[in-house]
């Protein structure tokens, strides 16, 4: 592995810096971080998480210590964003179905021994919903859920500037709740759930029913995004209820005041956000307008809108602890 070394990504930071890892099913990603949420010297590698933790530590070490060694100020301390749900100490992941290997490995005690700084580890949900609550359409919310959709679904929860972590270190298996009992199965077993028909699976199993061929996720996304295709927009309208039904759910408990859309399926642009409300004010409309208009500002309304934040949310997510201590607690 080796890291880019074009100097000029370091230019125009804004001091304090912390270093953010984002380990995912598939490659983990890292970068250095400034206090207004920028990412400098990005670099990736295999996470390759199937057989043993100690590839994957070397290879962490060697890239977080290669970050640290650019670094042009000094760097606060190293936040990790890791998927699946994180121990109750918050060291590390548990129950990661796409890196086995991973399960149960402390990732924070060997970084803070090895570079001798402050270590955090979130949820990749939480870190998500902390960078777009730090640094996009999340600010100012007393409530504020972010829906990341992607290969999976799921959601984080910010309330009163603090993250819910009450299960695996994040706000719930939200992508989970039963849209279709019976429907179609996620990879965890879930008959039905928004993970199994919003997620790039789904989105495909539709695209085969309307084309009568197999199409990529992507290039359903992108068609209805430039709105040339009428059978991607009608996948991605369905896609669009469904996220409506999971917001609909999901907002009667945590009774947002914003609600924001993240992820790759985000980038199917209003097709998908029109759908959505559409579906969310069928539903729960006229229940969030009567507790809205009860007397007292504790609740004055919900709003579904997309995140700002793009690229790479849990690299920026996985650091805010780090870099804004002095602010509303996170």
């Amino acid at each position: 592995m080796s890291l880019d070394e074009d100097e000029s990504d370091l230019d125009g930071i804004q001091p304090p810096l912390a270093l953010g890892v984002d380990v995912g099913g598939t490659s983990t990603k890292a970068g250095l971080v400034d206090v207004g949420g920028n990412v400098h010297a990005f670099t990736r590698f295999p996470t390759e998480g199937h057989h043993s933790p100690e590839p994957f530590m070397g290879r962490l070490k060697e890239c977080v210590g290669g970050l640290l060694e650019r670094a042009p100020v000094e760097v606060k301390g190293v936040g990790l964003s890791v998927h699946g749900w994180t121990d109750d100490d918050r060291k590390g992941p548990i129950l990661c179905l796409n890196t086995p290997a991973l399960h149960g490995v402390d990732m924070k005690t060997p970084l803070g021994e090895w570079f001798g700084l402050p270590v955090v580890v979130n949820n990749d949900l939480t870190a998500h919903v902390l960078a777009e609550y730090a640094y996009g359409v999340g600010k100012g919310a007393a409530r504020f859920l972010c829906l990341a959709l992607g290969t999976g679904l799921g959601a984080g929860v910010v309330v009163g500037g603090e993250p819910l972590r009450y299960v695996g270190g994040c706000a719930g298996d939200t992508g989970h709740v039963i849209l279709e009992p019976g429907g179609p199965a996620c990879t965890t077993g879930c008959r039905g759930c928004a993970e199994a028909l919003c997620g790039v699976e789904g989105i495909e199993r539709l695209a085969r029913q309307e084309y009568g061929r197999s199409v990529t996720a992507r290039d359903v996304i992108t068609a209805a995004r430039e709105g040339t295709d009428e059978k991607a927009i009608a996948v991605i309208r369905q896609i669009g209820r469904y996220v409506g039904e999971t917001l609909a759910s999901l907002s009667v408990i945590y009774l947002p005041d914003r609600m924001a859309l993240t992820g790759g399926t985000a980038e199917a642009g209003p097709v998908l956000l029109d759908a959505v409300r559409e579906r969310w004010e069928e539903l729960v409309g006229e229940y969030h307008r009567t507790f809205a208009g009860m007397p007292g500002d504790y609740y004055s309304g919900t709003e579904i809108v997309f995140g700002r934040t793009r690229g790479e949310t849990g690299v920026v997510g996985a650091v805010v602890e780090l870099l804004r201590p002095a602010r509303r607690p996170v």
